[in-house]
This record gives C-alpha cells, structure tokens and sequence, in this order.
C-alpha cells in the first residue's frame, strides 16, 4: 500500500437518537475496517442535549471505536452540534454523516476520495442524475427538491442537492465559511459562502434512504421560510466568506 492519505474526522450529531446508535456503530466498524487502511480516521459524535439514552449508547458505542463524545447541556440544533464537532476534529479533512443511515458510512470514502484529488468539498448528491431516493416521505423531497431549485436559480450554480448535509469538507473551508445560521439551513450557507469563495465543490452520486428508527427533527415551515431568507440573503451578496 502507498503512502496514506489525508487523515479524516467524521462528525456524526444526535438528538434522541437512541435506536439508531447500534446499527450506526457496526456501519461504522464496518467503515473502518476499509478506509482505515487507506487513511486515519476517527469519529466525533455530538449528543445534541438528548432527553433520552442517546448519550449513554454513544459512551458504549465509542468504546468500540476510534470514537469520542461531545455534548450539549441542551439542544442547539443541528449546524451547532456540526461546528462543536467540527472544532474537536483532529483530520485534515472533516466528514459529517446523519446518525440515522439514511445515507450509508461508505459513502464517506468516495467523497474523501474526491478532495485527495482535488475538491475543497465533496457533497452526497442523491439528486444528482445517477444518484438515487429510496422510500423517502413525499413531503421531505417537496422541500429538499424545492430549496435545491431556489437555490439553484439565485446563485447561479448547477448544483443538484444544495440541501445535503453529507459532505467531506476541508478543514480550511470550515475556517472561511462558518455559518451564521444555525438549524438545517446553515449546512446550506456553508455550501453558499464556500461557492463565493471559489472554493471547489463537487457531487458524488448517492442513494438517499429512509431513516431506519425515530422521527424526523425537521420543522417543515420554519425550514422553507430559513431557506428563502437564506436565498435572498444570497442575491444581496451578504454571504461572503469571512
């Protein structure tokens, strides 16, 4: 084998998602077992405030892996637990990952594949033309769908899923392009503010599923109205990299 690639820290947040840590954990071992031997890897999972035994899975799951565990007090929201994840991470390259598989662990590999070569951010596409949903709610991909598009058309960029959380970035992306917003919106101003970086971005092909266990955190309105203003704060040029 030759020399090891860019070493890569994987965040993974949760909020109350007990069920989903067993299955998320040998998904993972599994992962590790191929990519590290490629490159170093290890994960930072992010207990987002909890109210259930989310945290205490986490604390046996980590014991299994190159794993460590963060909390919040109380829940931030998903941008919040990304960026507390993200400033422990030790990789040169930082992976987020859903803790409910709707996106599988392997699909990490590919995208860290794409910076080694030269991409600054590598996005999960699943609307991509050979990307792929699976048995996923009519009303998710009305919203996902619909804020890719305006997204589209007000930045000007042919990107087919600017909503998608599951990316491999580097860590001097994050450095510039910290988001003001937090909730499901800020994993997209990050994306936005990286694009008027210059930053290169790329979309690997994948098949989005449905979750395995639990309930949604996403609040459908308060998600559509944050992307709008996120748009409109786009064409008004206020998304500049720091």
């Amino acid at each position: 084998m030759g020399a090891a690639q860019a070493a890569m820290t994987v965040v993974v947040p949760f909020y109350n998602e007990a069920d989903n840590v067993a299955p998320l954990a040998r998904a993972l071992a599994a992962f590790v077992s191929e990519e590290g031997a490629v490159r170093p890897l290890d994960f930072v999972f992010v207990d987002d405030g909890s109210t259930d035994d989310t945290r205490t899975r986490l604390e046996e799951a980590a014991r299994g892996l190159p794993a460590t565990v963060v909390a919040h007090p109380e829940n931030r929201g998903l941008t919040a637990a990304l960026l507390t994840g993200s400033n422990a991470a030790r990789g040169d390259l930082i992976g987020w990952l859903d803790a409910d598989l709707t996106y599988e662990p392997a699909l990490l590999g590919a995208l860290a594949r794409a910076c080694d070569q030269g991409a600054d951010v590598a996005l999960a596409s699943c609307y991509h033309r050979d990307g792929a949903v699976e048995g996923v709610p009519g009303w998710r991909l009305l919203l996902s769908r619909g804020a890719s598009l305006g997204h589209r058309l007000t930045s000007g960029r042919r990107i087919a899923t600017f909503t998608s959380m599951v990316r491999v970035q580097r860590r001097a992306v994050l450095a510039r392009c910290t988001p003001a917003r937090g909730g499901f919106a800020g994993v997209t101003e990050m994306l936005l503010r990286a694009l008027r970086a210059g930053f290169t971005v790329v979309e690997i092909p994948a098949v989005l599923r449905r979750r395995r266990a639990g309930a949604s955190k996403m609040r459908v309105l308060r998600v559509a109205a944050a992307h709008l203003g996120l748009m409109t704060a786009n064409l008004a040029g206020r998304l500049r990299p720091r």
